[in-house]
């Protein structure tokens, strides 16, 4: 496994060093606005009621390895590891966990059928390579379908409008003999542009169980390709590709052999084409997950989806409507034994601009199954641009989560009867614009899940039942340029989540992220990261236990040597502080990384 690992890092290292031919003078083609998927069409961040957080690549270059830990700063998400980098990873989106939260990466579902519930596992999961992360948060199933009822983390490769051509590399070093490589070129032309990102990282890692203390070593490859080209006015064609492949050590109940090995490929075709006053959209996406796990009471799984769409734009009395149809069929083979569903939606979503400044959107998806019946979603986003620089924004929306096929179909543990799990969800968010670089927001949020699927610890199956999920909170966030030399970011979300009178384990009441930016001078700047979470449980049969509270200090210091290429020297956990996300289950202690990075 190292030899192989280490040919890929030779690999990838000699791809860093050839750089010389791919340099081309760049043009500014980039208007400064931000456009996010919070509806069937991208649309302008300040043209949304959605509430929207957008992570770019300056911000995505400083944490290249794991995302993780830059997701986790975000207001209204928690994360926890059961282990180091590879190791399963959950997240929680105001209160709600990874089975309620939809990902995309370049617009393509990767979620895993074969998994008790569909769900996405976060680890190992590299910021290298993306343009671009969206967190949409509030039930946004009238868009995106199932398992959209916290929310929706969108992963973009390409996302530059610069003409021309530009290389970008990266080389990270590090603690647990950590060496992590990435190369992406990207070309952008005004009749179209493509970008190709190889990643690759190693790790020993260090022991996931706090039981034992032999090493849980994680490695990974990852190549995604995206590209779109106008063949002329009327047609433009497009594609993407994902593969990957990882090997994972953990920590089970055979800690010294426990491990798995994982694949993934994904992609998505596309046409768009004008017919007079429609704009057309035709889509087709995959998604094949196989999983071999060593030691497991089932070893092989094998899960993949394909969904086609059609969506047609057109502008009807100053109103943008969005129609469209939706094809999905999702299929697991556990160990030679293959189940499989179909679904179909009509989809639909009307924006219109309420003069210069409102803008309202109504989306609507009906969902059909013969596998869990129908269901009907919706979601209306306002959003109302003030005086004095005050922006007010309004989101009502419903969401469902479809059974996964192991609660419908496994023999033993589902039930072919279950039906959708069904969300309500609300909230109001005020943004004040103190100047060009900072700013102040509040949300106010509320979300009650019913029909309830769980798991049974007394008879050991899935049952469904009416009970609810609730979980409200607020959520406060502030940009401040204090000085020319000096920037402050600061979050803090409190978050009420119970399932009838239980609280919700992994959801701090209380999760608090400061971040600190000093310029030294023009070419050396530091990053002072704290953490603090508090008012914690997490389940221990058969009953929740009380979490300790924790405060985590990263620090990270980057020197420009010129415009074009940096080296930076970041530690994790400064403190050495020893905390838990998941009880039983170590976090790393205090970790030490260098990297250098530059652009062609």
């Amino acid at each position: 496994m190292k030899g192989v690992i280490m040919n890929k890092i030779l690999s990838i290292t000699g791809l860093l060093m050839f750089q010389a031919s791919t340099g081309f003078a760049q043009e500014t083609y980039d208007l400064g606005e931000i456009y996010v998927s919070a509806g069937f069409q991208d649309i302008n961040i300040n043209k949304t009621g959605s509430s929207v957080k957008v992570l770019q690549s300056d911000e995505l270059k400083t944490n290249v390895f794991d995302a993780v830990n830059l997701l986790d700063a975000q207001s209204g998400i928690a994360m926890s590891s059961s282990g180091g980098v590879g190791s399963q990873t959950g997240i929680r989106l105001r209160g709600l966990s990874q089975n309620y939260v939809a990902v995309r990466v370049d617009g393509v579902d990767i979620s895993d059928p074969t998994g008790t519930q569909n769900s996405y596992d976060f680890g190992g999961i590299m910021t290298s390579g993306f343009d671009q992360i969206e967190i949409l948060k509030g039930s946004q199933s009238a868009i995106y379908g199932s398992e959209a009822i916290g929310g929706v983390i969108n992963f973009k490769t390409n996302n530059s409008k610069t003409i021309g051509g530009n290389t970008e590399t990266n080389i990270t070093l590090g603690s647990n003999n950590t060496v992590t490589a990435n190369i992406k070129l990207t070309q952008v032309e005004e009749s179209g542009s493509y970008a190709l990102s190889i990643n690759n990282m190693v790790t020993e890692g260090y022991s996931a169980k706090s039981d034992n203390d032999e090493t849980d070593p994680y490695s990974k490859t990852e190549i995604r390709f995206v590209m779109d080209r106008n063949i002329n006015e009327q047609l433009t064609l497009g594609a993407t590709a994902l593969y990957s492949e990882e090997e994972i050590d953990y920590d089970g109940f055979n800690h010294e052999f426990d491990h798995i090995d994982r694949t993934r490929s994904a992609g998505s075709i596309y046409a768009s084409f004008d017919s007079g006053s429609i704009t057309n959209k035709i889509k087709r996406s995959f998604s094949n997950t196989d999983r071999y796990d060593r030691n497991g009471w089932n070893k092989s799984f094998i899960g993949s989806r394909d969904v086609w769409n059609y969506t047609g734009q057109t502008i009807f009395n100053g109103a943008n409507i969005t129609f469209g149809y939706e094809e999905s069929t999702e299929e697991a083979d556990i160990d030679g034994q293959i189940k499989d569903y179909k679904e179909t939606a009509v989809i639909s979503e009307v924006n219109y601009a309420l003069g210069k400044n409102s803008d309202i959107s109504l989306a609507a998806r009906r969902t059909s199954s013969k596998n869990y019946g129908d269901d009907t979603t919706y979601r209306l986003a306002a959003i109302n641009r003030h005086q004095d620089e005050l922006t007010s924004r309004l989101v009502l929306s419903s969401g469902f989560r479809a059974p996964s096929l192991y609660e419908l179909f496994d023999s033993y543990y589902g039930n072919s009867t279950f039906t959708p799990e069904t969300s309500l969800n609300a909230e109001i968010g005020l943004e004040k614009k103190l100047n060009e670089t900072s700013k102040l927001s509040a949300t106010i949020f509320n979300n009650t899940v019913d029909n309830l699927i769980e798991f049974n610890n007394d008879t050991f199956v899935y049952e469904q039942y009416n009970g609810s999920t609730k979980t409200s909170g607020l959520e406060l966030s502030s940009n401040l340029r204090v000085s020319d030399k000096f920037n402050l970011n600061a979050n803090y979300t409190y978050t009420k989540a119970e399932t009838g009178d239980v609280k919700a384990v992994r959801v701090p009441k209380h999760d608090i992220v400061l971040n600190i930016k000093n310029q030294f001078s023009e070419n050396f700047h530091s990053l002072l990261s704290v953490k603090v979470a508090k008012d914690i449980e997490d389940t221990v049969w058969p009953s929740n236990v009380q979490m300790p509270d924790y405060e985590v200090v990263d620090v990270s210091f980057t020197y420009d040597m010129n415009d074009k290429s940096s080296v930076y020297f970041k530690v994790q956990n400064l403190a050495d502080e020893k905390y838990e996300t998941i009880k039983g289950y170590n976090t790393g202690g205090r970790q030490f990384f260098a990297g250098i990075r530059a652009s062609f």
